[in-house]
């Protein structure tokens, strides 16, 4: 490569251009997982099996209570808690239906009540809409719907 004063080499910014191109399709593609792990914590995609009627708990280090799940009878999960921020509060429940996850309420700013809903559809796949407290009421005042028609 020959580089003069005031003069563009063709090639060189070809090469470029298709880096930044490839780096931008990089960015994108890694986008809606960062910025959905920003919004909904993950929850696992088969939830495990327990005891009919019980409740298993893991605790921190410090000894406090982070992640509970409650088992209906058959031994599939009901619900999930989890305290996502390591404050000693649960922040983060997850609820199932036949066990497939249904419904994920979390606490996002840490004042003790729920501010963000995320339901999804029957089979437990997509969101079919959220729902978000911006003022503190503890009710909705922001609502999205996905796949509606």
């Amino acid at each position: 490569m020959n580089f003069k004063r005031g003069s563009v080499d063709v090639e060189l910014m070809r090469i470029l251009h298709l880096w930044l191109l490839a780096a931008a399709f990089m960015a994108l593609v890694g986008l809606p997982t960062v910025l959905a792990d920003s919004i909904v914590s993950a929850a696992p995609k088969a939830p495990p099996q327990g005891p009919a009627n019980g409740v298993v708990e893991q605790r921190s280090a410090d000894g406090d209570v982070d992640y509970r799940v409650f088992y209906g009878r058959g031994g599939t999960v009901e619900h999930e808690e989890l305290d996502y921020n390591h404050d000693g509060k649960m922040d983060t429940f997850y609820y199932y239906k036949d066990g497939l996850l249904q419904r994920v309420e979390i606490d996002t700013k840490g004042t003790g009540k729920i501010d963000l809903w995320v339901y999804l559809t029957a089979d437990g796949n997509s969101v079919q809409r959220y729902e978000r407290d911006t003022t503190g009421s503890g009710k909705p005042d922001v609502v999205r719907v996905f796949g509606v028609n």
